[in-house]
């Protein structure tokens, strides 16, 4: 790559991450002063929790620089992306193992992302760096390359496993691509702006209830989409409320990792605050460095799991216990005619 588009694709990168976490992106997690006690770590599990794999071995061991986002797939791996180190590192929890995947030499990773599996177990990786979607088998083994030429910086993936597509947001395009697996683009849904329906620097995507979620960033909010592409409503934050990564579970509440408060939250489908887990700050401070998480996401068997940091990921829960003072209800859904 010719050094004038190296210079130009690490600047759209850097300020990619900078608006999806890239800000407080190398501190360890801070002691947290105002958790829920509802809602509680329930099984940890730690990077040296994992024997090294012979390929750990040859590339000098476990590392981790920023731990970014992560998925489970059906047989119990955890894929988690680390776009400083190039790879992913891959934690499995019924063997014990650890490795990683990068690519090799013909299809090596350059600024892994976001992430998704389908179900084969295939991983489906949004690499900024290519600008392109990169799918691998769950060994490593690259398959194929999706959304050459139509993405520009990719960011949010989402695989519909009984449609068999794929959802990708373009963080500077400012649109959600939809993909057939085979790289076919079917359908774009958005547009550039502030109106309704309208997106600027999407990043996280989920498909929940028949529904597309998007996190608007720029916009602080969620846009909502039928699978057409239809707006169907949009999702203000709120004050003091930045979420950078989000998930439901199957009752549908909403779990999301707080910029503002370093925290994770919990709210009912109503918005109401439930709980939160490892809040660092209270809201309206001034933001001292320090996060507790990067991202949270839920595995096949419905349980929550959250990303801290260290390599560290967290299965909660919630417990009974009253509801802090502090908690907050988030506003209600904006009705849009």
């Amino acid at each position: 790559m010719p050094r004038s588009r190296s210079c130009a694709a690490a600047f759209v990168l850097a300020a990619f991450l900078m608006f999806t976490g890239q800000a407080w992106a190398q501190n360890d997690a801070l002691d947290d002063q105002n958790a829920s006690p509802r809602l509680s770590a329930i099984r940890t599990f730690f990077p040296g929790d994992f024997r090294e794999s012979r390929l750990d071995r040859l590339s000098g061991g476990l590392k981790a620089d920023y731990p970014y986002r992560m998925v489970m797939d059906g047989k119990g791996r955890v894929f988690v992306t680390d776009p400083a180190l190039s790879l992913v590192h891959v934690f499995d929890t019924e063997s014990g193992r650890r490795w990683q995947i990068t690519g090799g030499f013909h299809h090596g990773l350059v600024a892994p992302a976001y992430i998704a599996v389908d179900a084969e177990d295939n991983v489906y990786i949004s690499d900024p760096g290519q600008a392109a979607v990169l799918v691998f088998q769950r060994n490593g083994q690259f398959l194929r390359s999706i959304g050459s030429g139509e993405l520009n910086v990719p960011a949010g993936v989402w695989v519909d496993k009984s449609a068999r597509t794929l959802y990708v947001a373009d963080w500077w395009k400012s649109q959600i691509f939809v993909f057939d697996f085979a790289g076919n683009l079917m359908n774009t849904l958005g547009t550039r702006g502030a109106g309704f329906g309208q997106l600027r620097g999407p990043g996280d995507i989920v498909i929940h209830d028949g529904v597309l979620v998007v996190l608007d960033t720029v916009n602080s909010r969620f846009e909502l989409f039928d699978l057409q592409g239809n707006f169907l409503n949009t999702w203000p934050f709120g004050a003091d409320r930045t979420p950078i990564a989000f998930s439901f579970d199957g009752t549908g509440n909403l779990f999301y990792v707080d910029q503002e408060s370093g925290g994770l939250v919990e709210t009912d489908p109503q918005g109401n605050v439930l709980a939160r887990l490892d809040q660092v700050r209270d809201y309206g401070q001034s933001r001292p460095r320090g996060v507790s998480f990067r991202c949270v996401a839920i595995d096949p068997m419905g349980n929550v799991m959250a990303l801290r940091p260290t390599l560290r990921f967290d299965t909660v829960k919630l417990v009974s216990a009253p509801t802090a003072p502090w908690d907050m209800p988030l506003p209600k859904k904006a009705n849009v005619p």
